[in-house]
């Protein structure tokens, strides 16, 4: 393998953590407008993203592969988590 392809694998990994927080944190922000009024929408996005991939190199260490369904239902988990605790419980 090249570094070339390292790259391009590593990147392909993050892919799907950054992904779905980008997502999660538009439609967190567009159906809770109000929870979300203080926040910018780079900063839920930026919370989501970390612990997406945090989820995902957890999953990925622990299982031995990427691309397990207990990574994403992981990566899911710790969004919905994450958006949940900045949108809702921080003061």
């Amino acid at each position: 393998m090249t570094a070339l392809d390292a790259l391009w694998h590593l990147l392909n990994a993050l892919a799907a953590p950054v992904g779905l927080a980008g997502v999660s944190s538009l439609l967190a922000r567009l159906v809770f407008a109000p929870a979300a009024a203080g926040g910018s929408l780079i900063r839920l996005w930026a919370w989501a993203s970390a612990a997406a991939i945090a989820a995902h190199v957890g999953a990925w260490w622990w299982m031995g592969a990427e691309g397990s369904m207990i990574g994403y239902g992981l990566m899911v988990l710790a969004t919905t988590v994450v958006l949940w605790w900045r949108l809702f419980l921080r003061a």
